[in-house]
């Protein structure tokens, strides 16, 4: 089933292989592409469209004349490639859930090729759900030319502006140990910056390194860029350099999160849908908050519990992707379990690209009430200006059963004499947005983990969400 696994080249992960990242930029394959976006990017609706359909026919081809599940799943529909002739006739596949791609690694990939030969990176391992995505170099050339476009939107080149990293990196435990938590790459122009270790004791630091290194903008995690500012606001710290802009990437981005982070940086804050999935992009642009989906990188669809498409302005859907970049593991009509908010709006940029307002959450970012209904978890915790974090360095939210919440919290050194008063205050507060129809316990800890990559899931739901939509 995933025999394949074992199979794999050690040292093929470049999620964690940033050399091969950086020759995907020489690839003659991203500067192709690059120009392809740069250029593609005024095109008509009408011509974006054709674009589209000229490549679902490309994929779906490909996949059913080489990949075995592909192959099957056609015979079994009584379905063959040219039975799609518009966009809309994707919609005769069935959807492809997570726990299919985990039953059929060995299936999705083509006839006869060698697993040693291929890329791979991981996803999902902050929900204990990890998912392998296979590729290659074209892939990854694509993949990071997406990066430098959106950046460009914007109006920043990575290679000639001095940048700050705010994700999971490893800080060498020879700076660690003298409590320095970053340091350049690049040339000199990137500032790499630690998330693990922003704390009431070491943002002064952060501030301080960040005022001389003077950088044009940061590219960083919400959770992480969030923690920041929070500790920014707390410690009544601001910074002497002005940042242009700040990218958050790989986690969703909450309203109350930019709020605070734009008021703490004095700057905008431009949100970028990605995944590691590769099947969709969704960026901003300087002329407004609404999420521009790149019709290049592949068709979304927003479908709601039926399968059923949502159009309706601030109807909510699952994503669903279709990508065309990843020609030896095409993901077709791949259910992202993200959660869109629809639009009709347009964007006064021009661009003919589909719009979302935003995307809200996860599936797993809901928790169930004691009936059984669905309440999404983000409206209530980040609405920083309307609670008290004092003496609070972190928190996550577990739920294993309907209506009962687990708040685990990671004070401040100096405030733990006052447990019980940062119990009670949550326990007070969380109940009265909540509602009688869910119970709140505070438990303690030493550290809540950040994944290796950086990442921070500030709800941990063992329910199956789906379940109640």
């Amino acid at each position: 089933m995933t025999s394949i696994l074992g199979r794999l080249k050690k040292g093929n992960n470049f999620r964690s292989n940033k050399r091969i990242a950086s020759q995907a930029r020489e690839t003659p394959e991203f500067k192709k592409r690059l120009e392809f976006l740069r250029r593609s990017q005024w095109w008509s609706a009408e011509k974006l469209e054709a674009y589209q359909l000229k490549e679902l026919k490309r994929v779906v081809s490909f996949a059913y004349k080489y990949i075995p599940y592909y192959r099957d799943l056609f015979a079994e529909l009584r379905l063959t490639p040219r039975d799609i002739k518009k966009l809309s006739d994707l919609q005769k596949l069935p959807t492809l859930t997570r726990k299919a791609i985990q039953q059929n690694y060995d299936r999705l990939l083509p006839d006869g090729i060698n697993p040693k030969s291929l890329l791979y990176r991981t996803t999902g391992g902050s929900t204990g759900n990890p998912l392998v995505i296979f590729s290659d170099m074209q892939f990854v050339s694509r993949d990071r030319a997406n990066t430098l476009y959106y950046l460009e939107v914007a109006g920043y080149d990575p290679y000639n502006y001095k940048s700050v990293r705010l994700y999971g990196d490893q800080i060498p435990e020879k700076l660690v140990k003298k409590n320095i938590f970053w340091y350049t790459a690049r040339d000199g122009k990137q500032l790499v910056l630690s998330c693990y270790h922003i704390t009431k004791a070491t943002v002064a630091g952060y501030v301080a390194t960040l005022n001389t290194f003077n950088p044009a903008y940061i590219h960083a995690r919400p959770s992480a860029i969030y923690t920041f500012a929070r500790q920014m606001k707390d410690e009544h710290l601001t910074l002497n350099v002005q940042i242009g802009a700040i990218f958050c990437d790989g986690e969703i981005l909450y309203d109350a999160q930019r709020a605070l982070i734009e008021k703490i940086f004095k700057t905008r804050v431009y949100n970028v849908y990605g995944h590691t999935e590769g099947a969709t992009v969704g960026i901003s642009c300087p002329h407004g908050r609404l999420l521009h989906f790149l019709p290049q990188v592949g068709i979304l669809e927003l479908l709601d519990r039926r399968g059923k498409s949502v159009t309706r302005e601030g109807g909510r859907g699952e994503m669903v992707v279709t990508g065309f970049n990843n020609g030896i593991f095409p993901l077709i009509r791949y259910k992202t379990q993200d959660v869109g908010i629809a639009t009709q709006k347009r964007c006064s940029c021009g661009r003919a690209y589909r719009m979302l307002k935003k995307v809200e959450g996860r599936v797993q970012d809901y928790v169930v009430n004691a009936e059984g209904a669905v309440v999404p978890l983000a409206p209530a915790v980040f609405n920083y200006n309307d609670m008290d974090w004092t003496g609070i360095d972190q928190f996550k939210i577990e739920q294993n059963t309907p209506g009962k919440l687990i708040f685990k919290v990671v004070a401040h050194v100096d405030a733990m004499k006052k447990r019980q008063d940062i119990k009670q205050r949550l326990v007070d507060k969380f109940s009265n947005i909540f509602g009688p129809l869910f119970s709140v316990t505070v438990v303690f800890a030493d550290t809540i983990a950040y994944t290796a990559i950086g990442k921070h899931r500030y709800l941990d739901q063992k329910l199956n969400v789906q379940s109640y939509l």
